[in-house]
């Protein structure tokens, strides 16, 4: 089972990717292999506790808080895996990039995959955006933030935090349904924040029976 999750997330890091990316799918496939812990079922000890009723898993390139609640309570949320789709100099050309105008942060895709899951499958929450800072060898810290509700209540929001290079990223977070998860339509709002600056997107996914 462990083979083939990883298998399923450096194929959906692939496709997401096609659109706007540089980096090849064995790159991805290797970098999803280098962090066994992003394959749920691979090792309980590589869990960091119970927060919130969800399991939630580390993440070797930063920090990562929170949890499921409400609906989703008994979920299991992932690791976030990651991969640079474009490296700072594409991505200043392609913001037509000036060191005048500090910072910038723009969220240039989210996607919840699939759009349609059933109750105890797993659905990747995925986000492509551009951070660029004026010094070239300087990293940022980045909030990356995925809040769930449904029905208008809160029922999962986890937040990494990280130090990037600057460049288009994409990240994927994997987050297990409990099998009791009801059925209809959940929305997402995934949020980036670094150096007092803030993008947001939204999307959705529909729970079936």
């Amino acid at each position: 089972m462990a083979v083939s999750f990883r298998q399923g997330i450096a194929l959906l890091l692939c496709l997401f990717l096609v659109t706007g990316g540089t980096l090849g799918c064995a790159a991805i496939e290797e970098q999803v292999k280098a962090h066994p812990e992003t394959a749920l079922g691979a090792g309980i000890g590589a869990a960091a506790g119970m927060l919130t009723g969800g399991l939630i898993f580390g993440n070797a390139a930063g920090t990562l808080v929170g949890g499921l609640l409400g609906g989703l309570t008994g979920g299991v949320v992932g690791n976030v895996v990651e991969a640079r789709s474009w490296d700072r100099s594409t991505t200043s050309q392609r913001y037509r990039y000036n060191p005048t105008q500090g910072t910038i942060l723009r969220i240039e895709a989210v996607e919840a995959h699939p759009a349609q899951i059933h109750p105890g499958d797993t659905i990747n929450l995925n986000m492509r955006f551009a951070v660029l800072a004026p010094n070239d060898q300087q990293t940022v810290q980045v909030t990356e933030r995925r809040q769930i509700s449904f029905n208008g209540s809160a029922v999962g929001d986890s937040t990494l935090q990280v130090q990037r290079m600057g460049g288009t990223w994409t990240s994927s977070q994997p987050l297990i349904l409990p099998a009791n998860a009801a059925s209809g339509s959940y929305q997402v709002v995934m949020t980036v924040k670094a150096d007092g600056k803030e993008a947001a997107q939204h999307t959705t996914f529909t729970v079936i029976r």
